[in-house]
């Protein structure tokens, strides 16, 4: 729980929970992330209406695909997965070609994004987290949800270690079934530490995926390795409170459907009203009234961070 006047020391889990927030509440704003999403949910529609939408979801299904894939490397052999022959026999050709598209989709949304998909329209309502906050309640700006948490893995950069010659990621999560993890021996000589903890992010990669099926327990020693591996020594703290009131600024500027948002300089005046009727005075507060420069500054940091799937400190 957080409160403006609050001054806590975060240990790295604390720091990774609380930055893996707010990458979310960035992201899920991304016009390219909610395009991508449009998109999806099309195609569930779709097979939900074939009704086999639900079977997509399971374990079973997750298992069958990533037991061929592993086992597979003939290019017509993936192409048609046992699954996609099945498709064609019970739903036909169109069926068979939309599962296939569906692929190439997903892939495309993890080159993108690099996370376990979720709506856009899940998260924080800007609205009501900064009435709470003005009238003194308590807002959580921190997620233990694993598969946010992993999200922040694409942060890491270059990896040293390899799953099937490729970059860990969401796709790799079934580590335990793949023959094929490399070590890259240059790296090791210069970072041999970092061994260790990419081992520890494929565990992060685990639990996300298998929290879609059962809720999973993140261990501590997990969350401060992937802290440390991705994000120890970035400067990219900012208040809570002032990225909540940036977000709010987006969220109004952006509130209409035209493809041009509003104006900085026609939206802070409603968050300068919102604040001096609240009576507010110290701290961030205080910084919103008087600091106009500044808080133009801190916007446009909050503006490309949403554009650009980033997160950074909001003193640039």
């Amino acid at each position: 729980m957080a409160k403006d006047s609050e001054k806590t020391l975060l240990d790295g889990s604390d720091r990774l929970q609380r930055i893996a927030f707010w990458y979310w509440e960035y992201m899920r704003r991304n016009p390219l992330y909610q395009r991508y999403c449009a998109v999806i949910e099309a195609y569930n529609e779709y097979f939900k209406g074939i009704g086999i939408y639900e079977f997509m979801q399971t374990r079973e299904f997750l298992d069958e695909m990533t037991e061929y894939v592993s086992s597979h490397d003939d290019e017509e052999d993936l192409k048609y997965t046992p699954f996609r022959r099945r498709l064609e026999e019970s739903h036909g050709k169109y069926a068979s070609l939309k599962f296939f598209k569906y692929g190439f989709l997903s892939c495309g949304f993890e080159n993108n994004f690099g996370r376990i998909y979720r709506h856009y329209s899940d998260g924080l309502d800007s609205d009501e987290a900064l009435e709470c906050l003005l009238h003194d309640g308590d807002v959580e700006f921190s997620t233990k949800n694993p598969a946010d948490l992993s999200a922040l893995l694409k942060l890491n950069g270059e990896w040293l270690l390899t799953v099937d010659e490729m970059a860990p990621d969401t796709f790799s999560f079934d580590y335990q079934r793949t023959g094929d993890i490399k070590i890259n021996p240059q790296g090791v000589a210069k970072s041999p530490l970092k061994v260790g903890l990419e081992v520890q992010a494929l565990n992060m990669i685990n639990k996300a995926v298998e929290s879609l099926f059962k809720k999973q327990t993140v261990e501590g020693e997990i969350l401060q390795a992937v802290y440390k591996l991705c994000l120890e020594g970035k400067h990219i703290n900012s208040s809570d409170v002032m990225r909540l009131a940036m977000v709010w600024l987006w969220d109004e500027a952006h509130a209409t459907d035209g493809l041009t948002p509003a104006a900085f300089d026609d939206v802070y005046p409603l968050l300068k009203a919102k604040v001096e009727e609240s009576g507010k005075t110290d701290g961030t507060w205080e910084q919103i009234m008087t600091r106009r420069k500044r808080i133009q500054g801190y916007y446009e940091m909050t503006d490309f961070c949403i554009k650009n799937c980033v997160i950074m400190s909001l003193n640039q």
